[in-house]
């Protein structure tokens, strides 16, 4: 049976992936309009150092809330010590943050397109499950 810590390392590496697919989004729509929102960028940047924290740190369970928090982005405060939490709150902002720019810019149709991909993203993450003895 995985540890806790073995969990939330490889829910840290699907994330890595939806970050991929969001990245890459971000992309599509920022060569099809003016500008993108910076708020987008702060995320996915965030979302991305804690991805490579999850990955790297010795020892998950001894990240404090003020450690994940110095980490730039949307949701800065709000995940206490979850890093997984965390990372999944700034690619739902970056979800969110996307859709609404690429429907007020591009019209539905072609908002939901983009949806449809960033969908895709979220494939990649499974839901914690808990198993008991």
């Amino acid at each position: 049976m995985a540890s806790d810590e073995e969990r939330t390392r490889n829910q840290c590496e699907q994330l890595g992936n939806a970050w991929e697919i969001l990245n890459d989004a971000t992309t599509e729509l920022a060569s099809r309009i003016a500008t993108v929102p910076p708020d987008i960028y702060v995320s996915l940047r965030g979302a991305k150092d804690l991805i490579d924290l999850c990955k790297l740190h010795p020892k998950l369970v001894d990240l404090t809330p003020a450690a994940i928090d110095s980490h730039e982005g949307y949701c800065v405060a709000c995940c206490g010590s979850d890093i997984v939490a965390r990372i999944k709150c700034e690619l739902r902002s970056v979800e969110d943050l996307l859709v609404l720019k690429a429907v007020n810019e591009l019209g539905s149709k072609d908002a939901m397109k983009l949806q449809e991909k960033i969908m895709k993203a979220w494939q990649w993450t499974k839901p914690l499950t808990v198993t008991t003895p």
